[in-house]
């Protein structure tokens, strides 16, 4: 394997949080009442910065974007005590760590959650470092990438991204590194095909293509 170092995605690419998501953006949608949204409708239409996602279903006129916001974490803290790792995420972790990886999270979601989720989910000890960003807008994965390859002194070619968006493979490109996408997330295989990098079902579809069966 020619990676070091390998740069994970939170939301949707190590925890199984869609479905919290959904729910959350549902209670949204029935207080003002609006048709309610499915799985397959939110992962077609979700994109980055999820702003873009909202301005699809609400008037940003008449709803501002940090009200959406305070609404949508509320449902989601509610229920985020329900999620846990994605398939074949354990055993992903556990092996990169067996082959000397230097792992790290870098997340849209806010900081302060993203590191209590990380340690409720007991996989803390995988990481040199959770970047989360420093609001609850979703912004500065980039930034924040090009911070850690910096001060990690990774070579970009040997940095694997591993995520569930187009925004993922995005930061990878910004980066000069390697890409896997995982379409068990928060967005649509096909959009996620669209990026020419290696899709997977899940982590454990990763595996195997990374090292072989087992």
């Amino acid at each position: 394997m020619q990676f070091t170092h390998v740069i994970w995605d939170f939301n949707g690419t190590l925890m199984d949080d869609v479905d919290v998501a959904v729910a959350s953006v549902n209670d949204m949608l029935d207080k003002r009442g609006m048709q309610r949204t499915t799985r397959a409708e939110y992962v077609n239409m979700i994109t980055s910065p999820i702003i873009e996602y909202y301005k699809k279903i609400f008037d940003l006129r008449t709803v501002s974007f940090e009200d959406i916001q305070v609404e949508f974490l509320a449902g989601y803290e509610k229920r985020i005590g329900r999620a846990g790792l994605l398939p074949g995420v354990a055993q992903a972790l556990a092996r990169f760590s067996e082959e000397g990886l230097c792992q790290c999270v870098i997340s849209s979601f806010e900081q302060s959650r993203l590191r209590r989720m990380v340690e409720d989910l007991g996989i803390g000890g995988y990481f040199s470092e959770v970047s989360g960003a420093d609001n609850t807008r979703a912004e500065g994965k980039v930034d924040r990438g090009r911070d850690w390859l910096r001060r990690s002194g990774a070579e970009p070619r040997q940095v694997l991204v591993i995520g569930d968006l187009v925004h993922d493979w995005e930061m990878a490109q910004a980066l000069g590194a390697g890409c896997i996408l995982i379409a068990a997330g928060h967005q649509h295989r096909r959009e996620l095909e669209r990026c020419g990098v290696p899709v997977f079902d899940n982590a454990g579809q990763m595996l195997e293509d990374l090292f072989g069966k087992e």
